[in-house]
């Protein structure tokens, strides 16, 4: 098994430069165009890819920072693009509800995460704690988010635009979980944990913001309508 160490990093580290280069094309294009769509898929495929080898490499040399790095980085990607097949839970669609595969995927992530708490608590990592606190906590706040919005997809804070914050935030995480591992990684010049959690506190707000201007944009048009 140790075998797979090596082409898995391989893996890793190919399709994390270049999804980290790809992934700069959906967040600068326009919304909905062909270029966004297209760009959005290369990246998720990429990022897929990357995803796949990082949980080998971590099952064979385990680290609580990259299994919760792993976690959100997971959850914000699957999650990010499978809230574009259910943008409206209001409607009598069934296809338009959560299905097995994302209760699933929210409620391995939010077990992962608890895990990494754990081992923490326990003294039993040797990873950095600042990060891997953070990432553990982010894990368990998108894998519950998405199960109260799977339980209750009508409640607070639902309206038929919903979806277009949460692949927004969702996909933003995403590219700084990969900004993350490659700062951590290669940008040693930086102190840790800050060279770990700097995309966190550059792209967080800057999702908040975007939302911000988006909701403001949009009630303008419904006003004008």
């Amino acid at each position: 098994m140790e075998k797979l160490f090596s082409p898995a990093l391989a893996l890793h580290l190919g399709c994390g430069f270049m999804a980290m280069t790809v992934g700069l094309v959906p967040i600068f294009s326009r919304k909905g165009s062909r270029l966004h769509r297209l760009s959005g898929r290369v990246f998720v495929s990429l990022m897929s890819a990357m995803l796949v080898a990082a949980w080998v490499m971590t099952v064979l040399r385990f680290s609580t920072y990259f299994a919760a790095l792993s976690a959100t980085a997971t959850i914000t990607l699957f999650s990010g693009l499978r809230v574009l097949g259910r943008k409206r839970p209001d409607l009598i669609d069934r296809r338009q509800r959560a299905k097995l595969a994302d209760w699933l995927a929210a409620a391995i992530v939010m077990a992962i995460g608890a895990w990494v708490l754990v081992l923490l608590a326990a003294g039993r990592s040797t990873s950095p704690p600042g990060a891997t606190i953070a990432l553990a906590w982010a894990a368990l706040f998108y894998g519950g988010w998405d199960l109260w919005r799977f339980t209750r997809p009508l409640d607070w804070p639902f309206s038929p635009r919903l979806w277009t914050y949460e692949h927004l935030v969702k996909m933003l995480s995403a590219y700084g979980a990969l900004v993350s591992a490659f700062s951590g990684n290669f940008l040693t010049f930086l102190p840790k944990p800050w060279s770990q959690l700097w995309p966190t506190l550059l792209f967080q707000p800057l999702a908040v913001i975007w939302i911000v201007l988006l909701a403001q944009r949009h009630a303008k048009a419904s006003s004008a309508a």
